[in-house]
């Protein structure tokens, strides 16, 4: 089977690093699904990790894609920021969609337009819980 690509937004990964148990710690874990992230994702972890003193692991994002926007800020909220609550959300959208990830996986699902995300970029935005259901229902139909 071939390895499915995710974009995952910072608190996914933050969430695997808290706890063990989970959908986050799952997905994160799973050499079968393919991970991608941001720079500027990645920068954002760094961030947090500092900011609430978590105790990362060296290889937590050892394995994932990273990947360059390669656009200014007016260029992302030009082209993404109608699909977002929050115009800081708009470079996670941006990454899934350069990243070619078919989902984006995100605990805040509300921050994102997800009807207009999945009309306009093909793009499924789902919490780590339901992505693993939805990998289930793959399973099960085959």
């Amino acid at each position: 089977m071939a390895r499915i690509q995710v974009f995952l937004d910072t608190d996914v990964i933050i969430s695997a690093l808290l706890s063990q148990k989970g959908a986050s710690f799952e997905i994160v874990n799973n050499p079968n699904i393919k991970k991608v992230i941001s720079k500027t994702i990645e920068e954002e972890l760094n961030e947090v990790i500092k900011r609430q003193g978590i105790k990362k692991e060296k290889t937590i994002t050892e394995g994932f894609k990273t990947i360059s926007l390669g656009l200014t800020k007016e260029k992302l909220l030009e082209s993404y920021q109608e699909l977002v609550i929050d115009e800081k959300d708009t470079h996670v959208i941006t990454g899934a969609h350069k990243s070619g990830s078919k989902f984006l996986l995100t605990h805040n699902t509300k921050h994102y337009k997800s009807d207009e995300i999945k009309n306009r970029l093909d793009i499924s935005v789902l919490k780590p819980g339901n992505f693993l259901q939805y990998l289930r229902s793959q399973k099960e139909n085959k």
